[in-house]
C-alpha cells in the first residue's frame, strides 16, 4: 500500500482531507510571508541607495555624515528588519500537531471561520506591503514608519488570532 508513502518526499500528504488542508495552510503562509519579505527586500534597497546617493562621502574635515542624515535610512533598515521578521513569525507559525483531528473539527462551521483568517492574513500582508512597496531612496523622509507599523501589527494580530483558533480546535 503507497497511501502516505510518499508524504516525508513532500512535507504534506495531498490524498487526504486533512493533507489538503495542511498544504492550504502552508500555501496561505507562505504567500502572506512572501509579500511581507518582498517588502522588506524593497525597504533595504532603497535605503542602500539612499545612503549612496543622498549622504554626501566622508571628507577630512566631517569624516562622519550629520545624523540627521542617516536617520531615514536607518528608520528603513528598522523597519524592513520588522517586515523580515513578521515574514519568518508568519512562515513558522505552528499548525496543530494532528490535522486529521483538526480537519474533523474544521468540517462544520470551522472551515468558514479559517477561511476568512487565511484570507484577512493575506489582505493584512498584502496591504503591508502596498504601504511601503514604491518607496524610492527620495521618498524614504517621507516615510511613515507608523503607518508600516500599524500594518504589520494587524498581520501580527490577524496571525495570532489564527494560531489561537487552530489550537482551540
Amino acid at each position: 500500500m503507497t497511501h502516505g508513502a510518499f508524504e516525508p518526499l513532500v512535507g504534506v500528504d495531498q490524498y487526504t482531507e486533512a493533507g489538503r488542508l495542511r498544504a492550504d495552510d502552508l500555501a496561505v503562509r507562505s504567500r502572506a510571508a512572501e509579500l511581507l519579505s518582498r517588502a522588506a527586500q524593497t525597504l533595504s534597497a532603497a535605503a542602500a541607495e539612499y545612503r549612496r546617493t543622498q549622504v554626501p562621502a566622508p571628507t577630512r574635515e566631517q569624516p562622519f555624515p550629520p545624523p540627521e542624515l542617516l536617520e531615514p535610512a536607518a528608520a528603513a533598515r528598522r523597519c524592513a528588519d520588522r517586515y523580515t521578521a513578521a515574514a519568518d513569525r508568519v512562515r513558522n507559525a505552528p499548525f496543530p500537531p494532528d490535522p486529521k483531528k483538526t480537519w474533523k473539527k474544521l468540517r462544520t462551521v470551522g472551515a468558514a471561520r479559517l477561511l476568512e483568517l487565511d484570507r484577512s492574513l493575506v489582505s493584512h500582508a498584502q496591504y503591508a506591503a502596498a504601504v511601503v512597496g514604491d518607496v524610492s531612496p527620495e521618498q524614504l523622509s517621507e516615510l511613515s514608519a507608523r503607518d508600516a507599523l500599524d500594518a504589520l501589527s494587524a498581520v501580527t494580530a490577524t496571525l495570532d488570532e489564527r494560531t489561537g483558533y487552530l489550537s482551540a480546535l
